[in-house]
């Protein structure tokens, strides 16, 4: 699970529609994500109850966006999610709405293509990230996961 959260500061930074359509409000962020799905086809009882153990629990963090990074907006930002060698395909915004994918050669999430799809203003996003890890230690060799990622601003950047 920890190889996920390692997304929250970066995901945080993903708001949009302040001055121009994309901008962040700079300042204080809360990131949450959360594990809506974990499913591995084929897997012993102990690991499914595993896997399912991890649905829900979400996980915070605290990240202080700058008036830069908030110039930088949604696009600009999005590539800082990317873990390992991965490039973002086909993203658009616009209207408060965005989506992508993410494919990725060698991702520190395991997973080869995450499809990003979610909403947002200048000082809130929510957004769900799906796809499949490959792992040959997985019966089957593969999962399907699922999380939501929710961040707000919270208020002024503490010093």
């Amino acid at each position: 699970m920890k190889q996920y959260f390692t997304l929250l500061p970066a995901v945080a930074l993903l708001s949009a529609c302040g001055q121009a359509d994309g901008e962040l409000s700079p300042g204080n962020w809360k990131s949450t994500m959360t594990m809506t799905k974990f499913d591995i086809p084929g897997a012993p009882i102990a690991m499914a109850q595993n896997a399912k153990a991890m649905l829900g629990k979400g996980q915070s963090i605290d990240s202080c966006i700058t008036p830069e990074m908030a110039k930088a907006g949604v696009k600009e930002m999005s590539s800082s999610m990317q873990q390992g060698d991965c490039k973002m395909e086909g993203f658009k915004q616009g209207s408060g709405k965005m989506s992508g994918t993410m494919k990725c050669t060698n991702s520190a999430m395991g997973a080869t293509s995450m499809k990003m799809d979610g909403s947002y203003t200048a000082e809130k996003v929510n957004m769900t990230l799906s796809g499949e890890i490959a792992d040959a230690k997985l019966p089957g060799g593969k999962a399907d996961i699922e999380m939501t990622m929710n961040s707000e601003r919270t208020g002024d950047c503490k010093k």
